[in-house]
């Protein structure tokens, strides 16, 4: 399978990127590359996460961070494509 992050997932990714760096900026790089690494095993385990809240969803807590990958997969492109990051304890409203 392929890993597609789609705008709107990396435009999450800068959001967390700039929250952390406002207090470190070396570990905003840290857990941002640990989401784009861990997000990897989505290639090889597509279905390891849990049914999303939007349909034909998953979500996936990534280990030891407080961060959920949320994300679709598309069979007949063989792709996963990542279409969200958003805190654990962020308000979600009406985000998939």
């Amino acid at each position: 399978m392929e890993l597609i992050w789609d705008d709107d997932a990396l435009a999450d990714l800068e959001d967390v990127f700039n929250w952390i760096a406002e207090d470190s900026p070396a570990a905003a790089k840290t857990v941002v590359h640990r989401l784009f690494s861990s997000a990897e095993l989505l290639i090889d385990f597509p279905f390891m996460g849990h049914n999303g809240r939007e349909p034909n969803t998953f979500e996936w807590v990534v280990p030891k961070l407080p961060y959920i990958i949320i994300y679709e997969v598309d069979r007949a492109q063989d792709r996963v494509v990542v279409t969200g990051v958003v805190h654990g304890a962020q308000d979600r409203g009406g985000i998939g």
